[in-house]
């Protein structure tokens, strides 16, 4: 990257980790600390930004360091003295009536029948005051989230405890499949249905070859003897071609010997 890429890239991260983190739908750790991994999925949903792999938000930080963060172990932070007041404060609030959150369609069944819960890997569900922000956050890990609605204020009175990270995102640390308005798994779409196989394959080499074998031999303008299985045919025809061509570079001695023996062979009395 150039020097006008490198600024605008500095630009960026330094208002998702130092200023307003709940735009990009971002929650850090405590001290404002965040993984590389998590920070490279955010980033890849702004525009402008999609080709910035790993390996390059990496090297941003280890070789081009930036003067306004610090980095170690694959953690990344806008050095404290330069974030926003309270960045990393999560105080416990009252929610609004409505959140959205995502889910993974392979986690659909898992979600009706046991509702959301926070890991060691996910310190929170991160729940958002509007669907838009729900549905990007989801699509840092699936193409195609489900978005459900969190009846939140409900059950906040029945004693869920929400927090707030920003203007627009709450976290919980998890919520019964009772307080969770969750759509139903979209249908299959017609033309994956019907979806014809591919008509090649690949071989471990990575050689292509036609679905279902090799061309008989037939179709090539082979002639195949039909009382004799086509690899015995071939295997004696190999053998034939063999012995002659070893006949062939015999020495002129063995040749007389052996046209001997034939003519002595032929006068036999029968």
């Amino acid at each position: 990257m150039d020097k006008r890429e490198l600024k605008r890239l500095e630009k960026i991260l330094f208002a998702m980790l130092g200023r307003k983190p709940d735009a990009f739908g971002i929650v850090m750790d405590k001290g404002g600390w965040i993984s590389i991994k998590e920070l490279h999925r955010a980033l890849m949903k702004e525009a402008g930004f999609s080709h910035i792999t790993p390996k390059v938000l990496t090297q941003f930080f280890s070789l081009y360091r930036p003067k306004k963060f610090e980095w170690q172990e694959n953690h990344v932070r806008v050095k404290p003295e330069l974030q926003s007041p309270n960045l990393t404060i999560y105080n416990e609030a009252t929610p609004p009536e409505l959140l959205y959150v995502s889910i993974r369609p392979k986690a659909h069944a898992h979600v009706i029948a046991r509702g959301l819960q926070s890991s060691n890997n996910k310190k929170w569900i991160i729940l958002s005051t509007e669907k838009e922000m729900a549905l990007k956050i989801g699509k840092r890990r699936d193409k195609d989230p489900i978005i459900a609605k969190i009846m939140a204020f409900k059950s906040n009175k029945a004693g869920v405890v929400f927090r707030r990270a920003g203007e627009g995102l709450y976290l919980v640390k998890s919520l019964d499949p009772q307080w969770m308005n969750i759509p139903p798994l979209p249908p299959v779409r017609e033309k994956d249905k019907h979806r014809e196989p591919k008509s090649r394959e690949v071989k471990p080499g990575g050689k292509k070859i036609l679905k279902g074998g090799a061309p008989s031999l037939e179709k090539i303008g082979a002639f195949v003897l039909r009382d004799s299985p086509s690899h015995i045919v071939s295997s004696e025809l190999d053998k034939r071609n063999k012995n002659k061509k070893s006949r062939n570079r015999d020495p002129e001695w063995k040749k007389t010997r052996r046209r001997k023996k034939r003519g002595a062979k032929n006068k036999m009395p029968t």
